[in-house]
């Protein structure tokens, strides 16, 4: 496979359905454990020294 069959090939496959949903499927996750953290975070103690630091 030359380079200009390995970027046609890399095309077809990130303008795929599937792999829109993969991707979207990634994004999902990542955002959920990031809110996870982020809720987890401002409900703990580290709320109240993030606060202090801001002072």
């Amino acid at each position: 496979m030359n380079e200009l069959e390995f970027d046609q090939a890399f095309s077809n496959f990130l303008d795929d359905a599937q792999y829109e949903r993969a991707t979207g499927m990634v994004f999902e996750l990542v955002s959920t454990a990031f809110a996870a953290g982020w809720k987890a975070a401002m409900d703990s103690d580290l709320k109240h020294v993030m606060d202090a630091a801001e002072r």
